[in-house]
């Protein structure tokens, strides 16, 4: 009987470590990118198929699935060059999809920043109209969601640095919707700005309270930004960060992910642009509110620049999905690279590097392309210019 026990055990413990190999067929589409700085999939002409939205360091564009026909809403020269960053919602509540758009990427000495909102307008084709919002300096990463609990979404900006100092904190903020959003300035809710240089951040219910709370990636670390019920904002530090590397430290990307068990892990790229995937779990009885244990998937990347979270295999947990932008050496290459949880408690995944070269990928994003029931992957490169499809052959 006891025999019978142990190996029952055994068996159920290989059963979970005999997960589906993950497996993809990489396609490269025809169209050419100046730099792809971000990339999101979205239904654009409402025919239930999600379209690859992209915005182009001049331009910003989408390519129509399933042809992947290339249609360019913003040209160059509509915005300070370069575009950096966008997100999507209906802004003037015309019931027609919308876009913000972070512009005048100032990454270097001289600060530069502008954030706008384009919308559709049928007079100028297939050319999308653009309204200013604000000048934000070295305005990074943008987002829509629902902080302050009204019937429409914030903006959220992230800058990368302080644009005086280098050394101070970083403006987060979020930008609250006007009734006449062409016409009214946009009002400023004051988020953080003890943080230098973020690089990224997730809107995210963490605490599970009903809430969007915002958990961001900077040189301190991770941390969880929680709006209290006076509308000021609490900061709690959950993810040390590589604190031993210069000049860069920290953390620059951030996801979070979904353990077997359902407990989550929070993903990130360390230091900020550094050479390590980090996941980052809580102990059972450990306070959510605390500094979590840190583990270390991979050291040999350089430049990790995409981080994503989703179910690639149809198990209980979800992949961590990783891009990288530079080649370490002619074996350690830029390209695309998966984990899957093999430890129930998140501290060790399993890597299978899908493409090594084939883009240096500055974004990435995830979802069914063709209505199979599995999720597939979206990458667009900085260096080598392209967008390719990585279709989920998973069995």
């Amino acid at each position: 009987m006891r025999y019978t026990a142990i190996l029952l055990i055994v068996m159920f413990l290989a059963g979970i470590s005999r997960s589906a190999e993950l497996a993809f067929e990489g396609e490269q589409l025809d169209t050419e990118l100046g730099v792809g700085y971000a990339v999101r999939l979205i239904d654009m002409n409402d025919d239930d198929k999600l379209d690859i939205c992209i915005v182009d360091q001049k331009r910003v564009l989408w390519l129509e699935n399933p042809s992947w026909t290339e249609h360019e809403i913003l040209s160059e020269g509509q915005t300070s060059a370069d575009n950096v960053a966008f997100a999507p919602a209906d802004i003037n509540g015309d019931g027609q999809l919308d876009f913000a758009l972070a512009a005048g990427w100032g990454g270097g000495k001289t600060p530069r920043g502008t954030i706008q909102w384009i919308t559709s307008n049928k007079a100028n084709g297939e050319h999308w109209d653009v309204h200013p919002i604000r000048i934000e300096p070295t305005t990074h990463r943008i987002r829509f969601a629902n902080i302050l609990g009204d019937d429409r979404p914030e903006l959220i900006v992230a800058p990368l640095f302080n644009p005086t100092n280098r050394d101070g904190g970083v403006r987060l903020i979020a930008l609250e919707i006007p009734e006449k959003p062409t016409a009214q300035d946009w009002p400023v809710h004051l988020i953080d700005n003890s943080l230098p240089v973020m690089h990224n951040f997730l809107p995210i219910d963490f605490t599970g309270n009903g809430q969007t709370d915002i958990i961001t990636a900077s040189y301190e670390g991770v941390h969880l930004h929680e709006r209290q019920e006076d509308g000021t904002w609490s900061k709690t530090q959950l993810g040390s960060g590589d604190q031993d590397s210069a000049p860069s430290r920290g953390a620059s990307e951030v996801k979070v992910g979904k353990l077997a068990d359902g407990s989550r892990y929070i993903a990130t790229i360390e230091p900020w642009h550094g050479n390590k995937v980090v996941v980052y779990t809580k102990d059972k009885d450990q306070p959510l509110r605390s500094l979590w244990k840190r583990h270390v998937l991979d050291d040999q990347l350089r430049w990790g620049h995409a981080v994503w979270c989703a179910n690639l295999d149809d198990d209980a947990d979800e992949e961590l999905i990783i891009g990288v932008r530079d080649d370490a050496n002619d074996s350690t290459r830029r390209g695309l690279r998966l984990f899957d949880p093999i430890a129930a408690d998140g501290s060790r995944f399993e890597r299978t590097v899908i493409d090594p070269g084939a883009v240096a990928i500055e974004d990435l994003a995830v979802a069914d392309l063709n209505d199979d029931g599995k999720a597939d992957i979206v990458a667009v490169g900085r260096q080598t210019h392209n967008v390719k499809i990585y279709w989920n052959k998973t069995q």
